[in-house]
């Protein structure tokens, strides 16, 4: 303000010495005493007594240009000053936003004082603007610490520090907020189904990780004879993943090396080369597999969530499995139960030779009925990862048994 207040008043005292100055040129230095007569008044003689417009002095136009030039340029600076002020407040709000919320992201996430200095140190900044987007995207994370493990700061002990900052920051397989871009999000326990391929022949097993850091991971390799089969032999590991509610996703690992001793782990290098695909329905394959199940209705089902189903009294039925998917069954009954089937029912059941422990739940979505036979098309419900993963191979089995049929 007390600049705008000393603009304000040169302007004026540049403006007053102006006007003096113009009034001073329009002073009459004619003389006092008027010799004319009417003559003079005709028109012709009065254009001749006029005096011609270049005898206007120079310094009248002069003034007057450098008069309308410092009005427009006071109006523009008042107008400059004026946005400027105003975007140094917006600028200021905008700090203040963010780092309000880059320190809501820390506290909800419990990142400690020490990995908020890291990522500091990480982002070569301090600007709560730069840190927001590296703690709220984890792609825009792994770029950050791709930079930096480039960078003259870098040093080893830092990459410890990385992979706990991202396991803080909850940048990890099991956070379907964040998008899947490296295998450094995977956690200990997540189970991978797996494919090599060997001799024309895709070998097809499920691990889990055993362990993992930000530069390689350790899987639990598959068993032939009772005994770890030696992985080293092969260079590659495909592995699918799915992530509910979100996508599948395939990659490709490089087997670096297997121990000999304790775990006898494989061990693999990390990727980023991820492939994302929709979620994936495997091949439909007909079954004709007798079956028996147990009827429930949606609301005895969520209710039953908790207990041991073998041991409530529902209704039994059988019928015949005609297909399968992973994704779901479709069943021939004969005669429907006096109650009938509605859409929303549950069918309990157990799958033989597909090493599943507990029972599969399938809920109905059409009942067709026709000369006295009844196809019943079903959706699975509640299948984790690993069921999945299971259906799969069964369905695999079976695929590879028709075929050397």
């Amino acid at each position: 303000m007390f600049f705008l207040r000393n603009i304000f008043q040169k302007a004026g005292i540049f403006l007053s010495i102006t006007s003096g100055w113009l009034l001073l040129c329009g002073i009459d230095r004619s003389p006092k005493q008027a010799n004319f007569g009417l003559k003079d008044l005709q028109a012709k003689n009065m254009l001749q007594s006029m005096p011609p417009l270049s005898e206007i002095p120079l310094s009248f136009y002069l003034i007057l240009s450098a008069f309308i030039a410092s009005v427009v340029s006071v109006i523009l600076l008042v107008r400059f000053l004026h946005k400027k002020k105003i975007r140094e407040r917006l600028e200021k709000i905008a700090e203040n936003q963010a780092q309000l919320s880059v320190d809501s992201v820390f506290e909800g996430r419990q990142v400690d004082d020490e990995e908020r200095t890291f990522i500091k140190q990480m982002c070569n900044s301090k600007d709560p603007v730069i840190l927001l987007p590296v703690i709220m995207s984890a792609k825009v994370f792994e770029k950050t610490a791709e930079d930096y493990k480039k960078s003259s700061k870098f040093s080893k002990s830092d990459l410890e520090k990385i992979f706990l900052l991202r396991k803080s920051l909850q940048f990890t397989f099991k956070n379907t907020g964040v998008e899947f871009s490296c295998s450094q999000m995977l956690e200990p326990g997540t189970h991978l189904e797996c494919v090599i391929h060997h001799k024309g022949k895709n070998v097809v097993f499920t691990t889990s990780i055993l362990d993992s850091t930000e530069k390689q991971l350790l899987i639990k390799p598959p068993r032939v004879n009772k005994r770890p089969a030696n992985m080293k032999q092969f260079s590659e590991l495909f592995c699918n993943l799915r992530r509910e509610k979100d996508a599948d996703y395939e990659f490709k690992f490089k087997i670096i090396g297997q121990l000999s001793k304790d775990l006898n782990a494989v061990i693999l290098s990390h990727t980023r080369n991820i492939k994302k695909l929709q979620i994936r329905t495997s091949e439909r394959l007909p079954m004709d597999l007798e079956m028996d199940f147990l009827l429930v209705t949606a609301v005895d089902y969520e209710m039953m969530q908790g207990f041991d189903v073998g041991n409530l009294q529902q209704y039994a039925l059988s019928g015949i499995i005609k297909d399968m998917s992973a994704g779901g069954i479709k069943v021939q009954i004969g005669e429907l139960p006096t109650q009938g089937i509605k859409k929303g029912d549950v069918f309990l059941f157990h799958l033989p030779n597909a090493s599943l422990r507990g029972n599969l739940a399938a809920t109905v979505l059409d009942v067709l009925s026709s000369r006295g036979s009844n196809e019943i098309h079903f959706a699975f419900r509640d299948t984790d990862m690993l069921t999945h993963m299971k259906l799969n191979q069964y369905l695999h089995r079976k695929k590879v048994n028709m075929e050397a049929a």
